[in-house]
């Protein structure tokens, strides 16, 4: 069963959802030597496409699964990896590696989750017994240390995650151009809110200007506009 979920999941990732959004970016946002932030970079399909939408851009990936660089060393080699993850404030937290490395995540799963026990069904959603101590940072903290003044593109998938990375950029997000962000439409996470998300990055002046539903799949990418 996990087997074949895998196999349709990546099929209709690969040759519809990834070709939907690189078709929109390459026809709607024109950035040049744009700084791309690729939060939550698992093997590095997202980072693939940018590069090929913009071969002059500087991509920084965040994958705390050292596993997966591997994948993302292919994209290219003037991509920088980190092996830790982006959250509210700077710390070491326990990163569960879960069965499936898509779902791996710092995020506590919601037992009484249907949607849940239907993916533990399908394909054993459920953590591993392998958990690790990870680096966890500001982007406010990291662009500091490294000096980064803007980002052009900001793109976060973590696993229900996605609103301790924004905490995490007070300042920094009002140098950010565009965010395209994973939006949960299911109680799969504890304390997961997707309306917090859409305060927070109205009250820092974005709009949303595409939502692109995942084939089959209770989550969707929503890309913003800073205003």
């Amino acid at each position: 069963m996990k087997i074949i979920f895998l196999f349709f999941y990546n099929f209709f990732e690969n040759f519809f959802h990834l070709v939907r959004i690189k078709k929109f970016i390459k026809k709607n946002i024109h950035l040049t030597n744009p700084t791309i932030f690729d939060i939550g970079a698992h093997k590095g399909k997202l980072s693939k496409m940018f590069h090929e939408v913009y071969e002059d851009s500087s991509i920084y990936c965040f994958e705390p699964n050292i596993f997966l660089h591997k994948y993302i060393e292919k994209v290219s080699q003037n991509i920088k990896i980190y092996d830790y993850a982006a959250g509210d404030q700077s710390e070491e937290k326990e990163f569960s590696l879960n069965n499936i490395d898509l779902t791996s995540s710092l995020s506590t799963l919601n037992k009484k989750s249907f949607y849940l026990k239907i993916k533990n069904f399908i394909i054993d959603a459920s953590p591993a017994n392998s958990k690790k101590k990870i680096k966890v940072i500001t982007l406010d903290k990291f662009c500091k240390d490294k000096d980064i003044k803007e980002i052009d593109f900001l793109k976060v998938d973590v696993e229900g995650y996605e609103l301790m990375v924004l905490k995490g950029a007070k300042e920094m997000i009002r140098n950010v151009k565009y965010i395209m962000i994973e939006i949960q439409k299911n109680n799969m996470y504890q304390e997961y809110s997707k309306e917090k998300i859409e305060d927070f990055l109205q009250k820092n002046n974005f709009r949303l200007i595409k939502k692109f539903n995942f084939p089959f799949m209770f989550f969707q990418d929503c890309l913003y506009e800073k205003l």
